[in-house]
């Protein structure tokens, strides 16, 4: 079953940065810099995952995966280019 991920990461080298960046376009969109936004399998969770690992140096990177769970998906707001709607109410950025 495909599941929904936000991938984050913060990688020190360019190379490596460069090449795990890489990696998660192959599996994902591209929401910010170091953000991204998969649909994914378990098999392809874990083959990215993989991946990622043989890049990075584990004291001076870090990569950060989030599930986002349906109901997670359904309180979802933003603004602009591709996000919903605004909500009726005011809301906040921090």
């Amino acid at each position: 079953m495909r599941q929904t991920y936000l991938i984050v990461y913060d990688i020190r080298n360019s190379v490596r940065l460069q090449r795990i960046a890489k990696i998660a376009e192959d599996y994902g969109l591209r929401m910010q810099k170091s953000v991204f936004q998969a649909e994914l399998e378990d098999a392809e969770l874990s083959q990215m995952k993989r991946r990622m690992l043989t890049i990075i140096e584990p004291e001076e990177d870090g990569i950060k995966i989030f599930r986002l769970c349906e109901s997670c998906e359904a309180r979802r707001t933003g603004a602009g280019i591709g996000k919903p709607a605004l909500p009726d109410r005011p809301w906040h950025i921090f």
